[in-house]
């Protein structure tokens, strides 16, 4: 006997197999978010390195933010500012020129960073600074999650479908008997023809 034959002896696919089905299909609409989840919360916002430690003694506190940023953090090769660097004291000589023949020496951020909140409010890289030299971790959360499901599927697959066909204990079976006459008499009287 097969399951084709199963099916049409319970009078093939009814209400009761489509409300299944349903269940299932509702159930599985929200599995892509789960695994799109981490294109928005891992995103890293534009930043650069917190400058308001730099003081040297109040020139530096009468700039505008923009200036603050233009001596206090040096640029890429395509005139952004650098997202990991930062120099220690203030380099006044690129307010008025970047052609300079002085030699600056960047260090990595020391007070933390500034993030640009415009697009994102919160991810995990502005939560917990994973950025610069700590941007792995933040590309391993993607990583952790997929393995976690490799890993969780089968695994509680396993011990459901293990449950479920355990021999119950006598008080789990009168449980189960009485439930199911209660719940519904018409199967007693077809387990009984079917004999």
């Amino acid at each position: 006997m097969n399951f084709d034959d199963i099916l049409s002896e319970i009078s093939g696919f009814g209400k009761f197999q489509i409300v299944l089905f349903l269940i299932q299909v509702l159930s599985r609409i929200s599995l892509p978010c789960h695994f799109l989840l981490s294109n928005f919360i891992a995103a890293i916002p534009p930043h650069h390195c917190d400058i308001r430690g730099i003081e040297d003694g109040g020139l530096f506190g009468n700039l505008t933010f923009n200036q603050k940023v233009i001596v206090g953090i040096p640029t890429e090769r395509d005139g952004a500012p650098s997202s990991c660097l930062m120099f220690t004291n203030p380099q006044y000589q690129y307010l008025f020129s970047s052609n300079t023949s002085e030699e600056t020496y960047p260090v990595k951020c020391q007070n933390g960073w500034v993030y640009d909140k415009s697009i994102f409010r919160s991810t995990l890289a502005t939560e917990w600074d994973l950025v610069c030299n700590k941007k792995w971790m933040n590309k391993a959360t993607a990583t952790v999650f997929f393995i976690g499901v490799m890993t969780g599927a089968p695994v509680f697959g396993y011990l459901r479908t293990a449950s479920r066909f355990q021999k119950p204990t006598q008080e789990e079976g009168a449980h189960r008997m009485n439930f199911d006459g209660q719940q519904s008499p018409w199967r007693l009287g077809w387990a009984h023809q079917r004999g």
